[in-house]
């Protein structure tokens, strides 16, 4: 039996989901004061939608002390966009933001007795490396093989990124 596999209206090369979130934040609890041009670096980021120039998805990011959160703003084209999220926490450490990704997103099973959408809870690893006025600099473990009807990641490595501000 040959599936085909994909996830429905959400291309995956950006989805930021962690499988080792635990030690991830635990590590990420060492975090170091910020430096006045690195604080206001961050707080132009505040508030805006910015647009993946990998993905083409768009995210409202909003900075907080030590924490950077991005969450998708799903398209009008987008089905259930109700229902399907990512969300990005990511904490200072050292000169980097690292964190988790949680998502919710449809995955298709498509086979001979037809085609089947099953809904995955996923969490990704994601590392933010700068944040400026105009640019936004990562890294997000992205999925290369995944099991639709039991929700596993298969194979996944870490992809560059970069957001700009959406005009």
């Amino acid at each position: 039996m040959k599936l085909n596999l994909r996830f429905a209206s959400c291309p995956l090369a950006l989805v930021i989901v962690f499988t080792g979130a635990s030690s991830v934040l635990t590590d990420a609890r060492q975090s170091q004061t910020p430096s006045p041009a690195k604080r206001a670096q961050a707080r132009a980021a505040q508030g805006k939608i910015w647009k993946s120039e990998t993905t083409g998805k768009e995210y409202r990011v909003r900075v907080e002390k030590d924490r950077f959160y991005a969450e998708w703003v799903p398209g009008p084209a987008v089905a259930d966009r109700d229902k399907t999220y990512i969300r990005t926490e990511c904490r200072r450490t050292g000169s980097k933001w690292v964190g988790i990704s949680r998502s919710f997103l449809p995955c298709v099973v498509e086979n001979e007795k037809g085609r089947t959408t099953n809904w995955c809870h996923l969490m990704t690893r994601t590392e933010i490396e700068s944040i400026g006025p105009n640019r936004i600099v990562g890294r997000a473990e992205s999925l290369h093989r995944f099991d639709c009807q039991t929700c596993k990641i298969l194979e996944a490595a870490m992809t560059d990124f970069v957001w700009v501000p959406k005009h």
